[in-house]
C-alpha cells in the first residue's frame, strides 16, 4: 500500500500541462538575490530594458535605496548608460528607471572611435564604455547572457530551437571573450551566468521562454512580479551598439 505521498493516485500525464511558470520565476529570483548578495557590487550597466531593470530592482532589495528604504539600508546603487545621443531610448528609459529606483545615475554621450585593426564593429564602443566608467568604478554588474538563455532576441520567435542553439553557441567566443578583452582593468560581474542560474535556465523548456508572439516570457512574469512598470517591459529591444545609430529601428 502506498502511504506517501497521500495524493499519489492521480493523472501524472496531465501534470505536463499544469506546471505553473511562476515556479521557475521564483527559483531564478532566489538564485539571483543570492548571487547579488555574494558579489556585493553596487554598480550596474543599465539600458533601461526589462533584463537590466529586473537586475536593478533586485539589487535595490539587497543594497537598498533611500527612496525606498531610508538610510537604514547599506548603500546606494550607481547605474551607467552610454549612447551617442541624449534622446536614444536607452538613455530615456534608463533615466526613468534610475529615478524610479533611486540610483545614482551616470550618462555618457560619446561618438564611436575608429575601430582598431581586427575589431568587430561594436568592440570599440564597448571599450569606450568601460573607459568612461573606469573613472567612476573599478567593478560593474552587466546583464550579459540572459538574452541567450531566456530567448530575448526577435529571432527566437521565428525558430526557437534553431536560434536558441545558435545564440548559445556563439555566447562565449562571439560575446563574452570580446567583452573580457574590451573591459580592460574594470572587473565585470555577470550574475545571470552564475552556474546555478544557468543550470536552472537550461532545464526550462523553450515553451515557457518564447512563443511566436512573445519573447522572454518568464522575464515578463518576473518583471510583473516586481511591479516593474509596463513601459520597461514592453519597450523595443536595442542592442548595445544600436545606441550609436543615427536612427532607431
Amino acid at each position: 500500500m502506498i502511504i506517501y505521498p497521500k495524493k499519489w493516485n492521480r493523472d501524472y500525464a496531465k501534470d505536463l500541462d499544469s506546471i505553473d511558470p511562476m515556479i521557475f520565476v521564483d527559483g531564478l529570483q532566489e538564485l539571483l538575490l543570492i548571487a547579488i548578495d555574494e558579489i556585493k557590487v553596487m554598480h550596474l550597466a543599465y539600458s533601461g530594458g526589462i533584463d537590466s531593470t529586473i537586475m536593478l530592482a533586485e539589487m535595490t532589495k539587497v543594497f537598498g535605496s533611500e527612496k525606498f528604504f531610508g538610510d537604514q539600508k547599506k548603500g546606494k546603487i550607481h547605474t551607467y548608460t552610454l549612447s551617442s545621443r541624449e534622446d536614444h531610448p536607452d538613455m530615456i528609459f534608463a533615466r526613468q528607471g534610475a529615478e524610479l529606483y533611486g540610483s545614482i545615475h551616470h550618462e555618457f554621450i560619446v561618438k564611436p572611435e575608429a575601430p582598431l585593426e581586427g575589431d568587430n564593429p561594436g568592440d570599440n564602443i564597448v571599450r569606450q564604455f568601460f573607459n568612461e566608467i573606469s573613472e567612476h568604478t573599478s567593478e560593474i554588474i552587466c546583464g550579459d547572457g540572459i538574452d541567450e538563455y531566456m530567448c530575448g532576441y526577435y529571432d527566437h520567435m521565428a525558430d526557437p530551437d534553431y536560434y536558441y542553439s545558435y545564440y548559445l553557441s556563439r555566447l562565449n567566443s562571439g560575446h563574452l571573450v570580446p567583452l573580457d578583452e574590451a573591459s580592460g582593468e574594470v572587473f565585470v560581474y555577470l550574475p545571470y551566468l552564475e552556474p546555478h542560474i544557468v543550470s536552472l535556465m537550461l532545464n526550462i523548456d523553450l515553451e515557457y521562454k518564447v512563443s511566436s508572439k512573445e519573447r522572454k516570457k518568464l522575464m515578463v512574469l518576473w518583471a510583473k512580479k516586481l511591479n516593474i512598470p509596463d513601459k520597461f517591459i514592453s519597450r523595443n529591444k536595442y542592442g548595445f551598439v544600436d545606441a550609436f545609430r543615427e536612427k532607431d529601428k
